[in-house]
């Protein structure tokens, strides 16, 4: 005769512990924050959203009234906001985009409303900065990063179970 904690069918497992859906989508938006220049996208978007501020939500007989100077700051904050993405997509590919946005940024002091009252030239400029001299962290430092969180889940679960 056989003892049932000989047999592995028989023996009762443990369910496992999967973190809850919220946690596991802040992990994967932590993993692509960390793995992508996003606090410079996102201060390049703001800086872009500032300057195309004075002009969004204009109906169509504004822009046929006022004419081809509505269009030049649209486009600016179009481009810029458009490096911004780019950026967060193709992290690799940044340089380039970020030069770009920088050019439009410091194009929109004369062309778009002092560059968005220089709230928005001053924000596009340093976020395509940010967005530049980003650098991607190395496999061991993400692997570092990846311990440390495993870490404190064990201690939030730890807490949890001691409740």
């Amino acid at each position: 005769m056989t003892d049932i904690s000989d047999n592995p069918v028989a023996a009762p497992s443990a369910p496992a512990s999967r973190p809850a859906l919220p946690a596991r989508a802040w992990h994967r938006f932590t993993r692509f924050r960390r793995t992508r220049p996003f606090w410079g996208a996102l201060v390049l978007a703001l800086g872009a959203f500032f300057i195309a501020q004075p002009l969004l939500g204009g109906t169509f007989e504004f822009y046929t009234t006022v004419g081809v100077r509505t269009i030049t700051p649209l486009l600016i904050a179009g481009g810029m906001a458009a490096a911004a993405g780019i950026a967060l997509v193709l992290p690799a590919q940044r340089h380039f985009p970020a030069i770009i946005a920088t050019m439009l940024s410091v194009a929109s002091l004369p062309l778009a409303n002092l560059g968005g009252w220089l709230i928005g030239m001053v924000l596009g400029i340093t976020g395509a900065g940010l967005v530049f001299a980003w650098t991607p962290y190395s496999e061991k430092q993400l692997e570092r990063f990846a311990a440390r969180d495993q870490v404190k889940a064990e201690r939030r679960a730890q807490r949890r179970a001691a409740r």
